[in-house]
């Protein structure tokens, strides 16, 4: 208020500036008059005070799971608990809880969201995402060659091979249908293929092989690779979560282990921000939409327990 009432300009323009809704203001102005600060600090929400309020053993619960993984960020964590039956309590609750506590996790690496891809698929298999990345080992060189599925973000299949010739991209991605089961449906059935123009992508090897198999090709734009962005963010994930955390790989054979079992991780056990926190196993298989509805009924179970027991507590202090 006091920014407003100094200023030069008029209320109108003032709140204008600010974003601030100029009836807003006047009743902040009314109520303050009224009250006073005083007022204020005796507005502040105490623990139980409200309907809304966490439970203690709620929010217990959340600092114990947030200290036994230190490293989650507080969206991940809501959902984690939510779906082992912890506490059902909202994002912006257990970020609260963190920051009362100091448990906010410093790591802030990348926004998985930023390049997530602006091509919209309403089912799996629809469109498919390849790529390729390096990947840093002892003494040689590995690849990581990726095929995505763009509607649930599974990894459909990934090979780590010390070449990227042209030979790999196909044997990828004849073994990714292979696992689909897509080879035997009928073409109009088969996915869409995303890459970027990388070398052996354009080859007339590649482009004649999924000719061969009635698969449409479409390549991003030079210097646009956001309708690729999908399959980049899972091998930043990949090198950020998994790769760059550890020691370089002392071997290929090494790396590759590591690697496939990040990747079961991934497909079927660390929720995922772009698909509403559920596993992209989960999404792909069309188990999701239960999953996303139980966990809602449950939370709104859980918010409507933590209303009876506040005002039961707070009949007894009355």
């Amino acid at each position: 208020m006091d920014i407003i009432e100094e200023t030069d300009c008029t209320i109108k323009k003032t709140c204008e500036v600010l974003q601030l809704n100029p009836d807003r203001y006047y009743r902040w102005r009314s109520w303050f008059n009224a009250n006073g600060i005083k007022g204020l600090e005796n507005n502040k929400s105490k623990p139980g005070s409200c309907p809304h309020s966490l439970l203690a053993e709620e929010r217990q619960k959340i600092i114990e799971y947030a200290l036994d993984n230190p490293d989650t960020r507080h969206r991940k964590l809501a959902y984690e608990m939510q779906n082992k039956d912890i506490v059902y309590v909202s994002p912006s609750s257990v970020y609260r809880v963190l920051k009362e506590n100091d448990l906010i996790p410093s790591q802030e690496y990348h926004q998985e969201e930023s390049a997530d891809g602006k091509i919209e698929v309403q089912e799996p298999n629809q469109m498919w995402h390849i790529d390729i990345t390096y990947i840093p080992v002892a003494n040689d060189h590995a690849y990581l060659i990726s095929v995505l599925d763009g509607y649930s973000r599974c990894i459909i299949h990934s090979k780590l091979s010390l070449t990227m010739t042209t030979e790999d991209i196909k044997e990828v991605m004849s073994r990714a249908l292979f696992k689909a089961d897509l080879f035997e449906v009928p073409e109009d059935e088969r996915p869409t293929l995303i890459s970027d123009n990388g070398t052996q992508l354009v080859s007339n090897g590649f482009q004649e092989f999924l000719s061969g198999l009635d698969i449409e090709h479409i390549r991003t734009a030079v210097r646009h690779p956001e309708s690729n962005g999908k399959i980049e963010v899972f091998h930043k994930t990949i090198k950020h979560e998994n790769v760059y955390i550890k020691e370089k790989y002392q071997s290929f054979y090494e790396a590759r282990d590591d690697i496939e079992e990040f990747i079961e991780t991934y497909n079927h056990t660390r929720l995922h921000q772009g698909i509403e926190f559920v596993t992209p196993h989960q999404k792909y298989t069309g188990k999701a939409e239960e999953i996303i509805e139980n966990r809602k009924e449950s939370h709104q179970d859980a918010i409507e327990r933590r209303k009876r027991l506040n005002r039961s507590e707070k009949s007894r202090a009355a």
